[in-house]
C-alpha cells in the first residue's frame, strides 16, 4: 500500500455538509439520505452526485425525495441571513400570506449531457445570476436553491401588499431573460425556464442558527407551487387560482383544465401566463368589476373642481390627496375625471408601484406615452414617428430635441451618446419633458400622479422642478400619497393637501347595501370596516362569495396583505409590542401590557408613543388606568392571525396570570377575560372554572376568535 492513500469511507451529507462514519445510510447531523439509487443501474450512489459509479450515466438534479424534504433543498443565501437575524417573527418563525414561485432550468439533465459539466456549471451560473436579478427588480427573496433551478418568495420576510402581481411580473421577466440562454454554447443548447407560482397562507421562519441557516416556507400553498413547477412546459408559467384573483388584469392568462397534483385530494385549477396585461391601478376599467356606488366625497370634489377652475384662468395649482391605504384616494380622482369627461381639459396620469424606486422616469414615461398616443404594441418606428410629430405640435425642434427623449422610451438613437455631463442631460430631459406636456395642447392641463410615497429618485425630482414652475401656467397638479411621505414642494404658496377621512356610518352602510347582505352580516361588516372604502367593498364581496350566513367575514387576501405590508415596515420592537397588544384585545390597559411585554429594549411608553404616532393605537383617558385602543380592528385581526399558536398562549398565559395578581380578592370583576386567556393560554381546567363563574356568557366567552 505503500505510495497510496487508503480509500475515504466516510460520506458527506449533501444537506448540510456534515460527515458521517463508514457504512451511514443517513445523516448523523440532519438524518438526510445519504445514498440514493441510479435511475439506470440501480446501484446506490452518493445522494448529490451527478454521475453513477457503475454505469457512468448522468444523474441529472437529485430528485426532491433524495433530499429528504418534499421540494427545495435547504439553503439561505447569505444576504438574507442579516434579515432573519434582525426580525424576530423570521427567526422564531410566523404565519403568512405569501406568493412561492418555483423557477427550473427544463430539460437539465439533458442539457448536462450535451454540454459536459463544464459548459453546464457555466450555465447555471448564468441562469442563477439572470434569476436573481428578475427576483430582486420585484423585491422578492431566493430562500433556497435547488440543483436546476430555485425557489423565491414574496411577501416574506418582509410583507408586500401586491406580492402576488410582482411574482407574476418576475416570472415574465424570467421567461424572458432565460429563452434561449444556452445558444451561444458550441452544442447550441436552447433554454427555457418552467415556472410554478401558488398564492396563500404558510408559515416561514428561520431553522439552524448562525453558522447554517434554512429560511422556508411550509404549507400547502408551497407544495402546488412546486407542483406546478413540475408540470409547466418548457418556457411555461403555471400559476394557481388564487395567485390568479390578485394579478386579474395586470397579465394576460388563459384557463386550464384542473390538473390532478401528486399529494392532492382534489383536482387543482390552473391558469397558463401569457404576457403582461393593460391594468395599471386597482380602480383600471380592465380590473373587470363594477364599480360601488360613489358617496360621501361632495366636498373634495368641490374642492377640486375649484382648483382647476383657477388653474383655468392662468394661476397654477398644486394638490396632495393624503389618506390611508383604501380610504378612497383613487376613487376620488376617478370620479374627478369621469366629471370633466367633454370638457375642454388634457388629463394626464402616471402611477408609482411599490417596487418601482430603481425604475426611473416610470411615471413620467407613462404619462409621455399618453401625451404622443403611444400604444403598448407600437413597432420601434411607430414610436420615433410619433414622438416627432407630437414634439413639432409642442412647438420643438424634432431633429434637435428627439434624440433626448428616444433612450426614456427604449430606443437608441445614433446621435443620442454625445458626451454630456449627466446633470446636464437630465437637465434637458427635464426642460424637454416640461415643454412638451405643457406646450402641445391649447387647453388646461391636469396632471395626476398616483402613490407618490413609492416615487422613484428622478421622478420624484421631475414632479419638484413642474411644481416650480407651475407658476402662470394653466396647470392643475395632483398627488396621491399616504401618510409619512413628506413632499417637498408642501411648503410652496402654490401647494395645498386634502386628507381624507374615513366615511361616516351613513356613506358606508349606502356601500355595502349593493351586496345585498343579511342584517347581522352588514353590521358585522360596518364594524369592522370602520368606514374605510376598500374595506367595505372587499369584505362585502367576501361574504357575498361566501353566502352571506351569519356574523362572520373572512379577511379578504386584498385587505390582509395592504395591512399586513404596513404592520411588517415597522421598527422590529414596535411591531413585536404590536404583536404583544394584540393578543391582550382591541382595548387593553397599559399596566397590563407592561406586565406580559418580555422585551427589554428601551422603555415601553416610547414604543407606546411611537405606535399612536404612526396612528396604530389610540390612547384613551378615563377615570381609572390608561387604556389603549388599536385605531384599527382588522389591524388587530392581522396581527393576531400572523402568531404561531405556542407564541399566542404564552402571551395569554401571562396575561391570565398577571390579571390574577391585579384583582386578588375581587376576581369577580374580571372572570370574562380570566376566561377567555386562560382558554387560550391553554389551561382549560382554570378557564373553566371562572368560565362557570361568568356561566351565561361562558359560551361567547370560550368560542373560537
Amino acid at each position: 500500500m505503500t505510495g497510496h492513500s487508503l480509500p475515504d469511507l466516510r460520506m458527506t451529507c449533501a444537506r448540510c455538509e456534515a460527515v458521517s462514519g463508514e457504512g451511514s445510510r443517513f445523516c448523523e447531523s440532519c438524518g438526510a439520505p445519504l445514498l440514493a439509487p441510479c435511475p439506470r443501474c440501480g446501484v446506490e450512489v452518493a445522494a448529490g452526485a451527478r454521475f453513477c459509479r457503475q454505469c457512468g450515466g448522468s444523474l441529472g438534479p437529485v430528485p426532491a425525495s433524495n433530499r429528504g424534504i418534499d421540494g427545495p433543498a435547504d439553503y439561505t443565501p447569505a444576504h438574507l441571513v442579516s434579515t432573519i437575524l434582525g426580525a424576530a417573527g423570521a427567526r422564531d418563525g410566523e404565519r403568512k400570506q405569501v406568493t412561492v414561485l418555483f423557477c427550473r432550468l427544463a430539460g437539465a439533465a439533458g442539457l448536462a449531457a450535451a454540454l459536459g459539466a463544464e459548459r453546464m456549471h457555466a450555465l447555471l451560473e448564468r441562469f442563477f445570476a439572470l434569476g436573481l436579478a428578475e427576483i430582486q427588480r420585484y423585491e422578492g427573496t431566493i430562500n433556497q436553491y435547488l440543483e436546476d433551478g430555485f425557489m423565491a418568495l414574496f411577501g416574506a420576510p418582509i410583507a408586500r401588499e401586491d406580492h402576488a402581481r410582482r411574482a407574476v411580473l418576475s416570472a415574465l421577466g424570467l421567461q424572458r431573460a432565460t429563452r434561449g440562454l444556452g445558444r451561444g454554447d458550441a452544442a447550441g443548447a436552447a433554454t427555457a425556464a418552467r415556472i410554478g407560482i401558488n398564492t396563500g397562507a404558510v408559515v416561514v421562519g428561520a431553522i439552524g442558527d448562525e453558522q447554517r441557516m434554512d429560511y422556508t416556507a411550509v404549507g400547502d400553498t408551497t407544495n402546488v407551487a412546486w407542483r406546478l413547477a413540475q408540470e409547466a412546459g418548457a418556457g411555461d408559467i403555471l400559476i394557481g387560482e388564487s395567485t390568479a384573483l390578485l394579478a386579474q388584469g395586470y397579465v394576460r392568462m388563459e384557463t386550464l383544465s384542473t390538473l390532478a397534483l401528486k399529494g392532492k385530494a382534489s383536482p387543482v385549477a390552473v391558469r397558463r401566463v401569457l404576457g403582461p396585461g393593460p391594468r395599471r391601478s386597482r380602480l383600471d376599467a380592465t380590473a373587470g368589476r363594477a364599480l360601488t356606488e360613489f358617496v360621501g366625497r361632495e366636498e373634495e370634489l368641490a374642492h377640486l373642481e375649484a382648483m382647476l377652475a383657477r388653474a383655468e384662468s392662468g394661476r397654477g395649482q398644486v394638490l396632495g390627496v393624503v389618506g390611508e391605504p383604501g380610504v378612497g384616494k383613487s376613487r376620488l380622482l376617478a370620479e374627478f375625471r369621469r366629471r370633466l369627461a367633454g370638457r375642454s381639459v388634457t388629463w394626464l396620469e402616471g402611477h408609482c408601484v411599490p417596487y418601482g424606486h430603481a425604475m426611473p422616469y416610470l411615471p413620467v414615461l407613462e404619462m409621455l406615452r399618453q401625451q404622443c398616443g403611444l400604444a403598448e404594441d407600437d413597432r420601434p418606428e411607430i414610436v420615433a414617428v410619433k414622438l416627432r410629430a407630437c414634439l413639432r405640435e409642442a412647438g420643438l425642434d424634432p431633429d434637435e430635441d428627439a434624440p433626448h427623449l428616444l433612450p426614456l422610451l427604449g430606443l437608441a438613437d445614433a446621435t443620442s451618446g454625445r458626451a454630456r455631463a449627466p446633470e446636464a442631460m437630465q437637465a434637458r430631459t427635464f426642460e424637454l419633458l416640461r415643454r412638451l406636456m405643457l406646450g402641445s395642447r391649447h387647453r388646461p392641463l391636469v396632471m395626476v400622479v398616483e402613490d407618490l410615497h413609492w416615487v422613484d429618485a428622478i421622478s420624484e425630482e421631475y414632479a419638484a422642478s413642474l411644481v416650480e414652475r407651475v407658476g402662470a401656467a394653466p396647470m392643475l397638479l395632483v398627488f396621491s400619497y399616504r401618510p409619512g411621505y413628506r413632499p417637498r414642494w408642501i411648503d410652496r404658496s402654490s401647494g395645498t393637501q386634502l386628507a381624507l377621512t374615513p366615511l361616516g356610518p351613513a356613506e358606508s352602510r349606502a356601500i355595502v347595501r349593493a351586496s345585498a347582505l343579511p342584517a347581522e352580516t352588514t353590521e358585522r361588516i360596518l364594524d369592522r370596516a370602520e368606514g374605510n372604502p376598500l374595506f367595505l367593498e372587499e369584505l362585502a364581496r367576501a361574504a357575498a362569495g361566501a353566502g352571506g350566513r351569519g356574523p362572520d367575514v373572512p379577511l379578504p387576501d386584498t385587505v390582509h396583505d395592504v395591512l399586513s405590508a404596513r404592520v411588517d415596515h415597522l421598527p422590529e420592537t414596535a411591531r413585536r409590542v404590536l404583536q404583544c397588544a394584540a393578543v391582550l384585545g382591541r382595548q387593553f390597559s397599559a399596566r397590563l401590557l407592561r406586565a406580559v411585554w418580555d422585551g427589554s429594549e428601551g422603555h415601553l411608553d416610547e414604543h407606546l408613543r411611537e405606535l399612536g404616532r404612526l396612528e396604530f393605537l389610540e390612547e384613551r383617558f378615563g377615570a381609572g388606568e390608561p387604556t389603549f385602543v388599536f385605531k384599527h380592528a382588522l389591524v388587530q385581526d392581522v396581527i393576531y392571525g400572523s402568531l404561531l399558536e405556542r407564541q399566542r398562549r404564552a402571551v395569554h398565559g401571562r396575561a391570565a396570570r398577571a390579571l390574577e395578581g391585579f384583582h386578588a380578592g375581587r376576581l369577580d370583576a374580571v372572570v370574562e377575560p380570566l376566561a377567555h386567556h386562560f382558554a387560550r393560554g391553554d389551561d382549560p381546567e382554570r378557564a373553566a372554572e371562572y368560565a362557570r363563574l361568568a356561566a351565561p356568557r361562558a359560551p361567547h366567552i370560550l368560542a373560537p376568535r
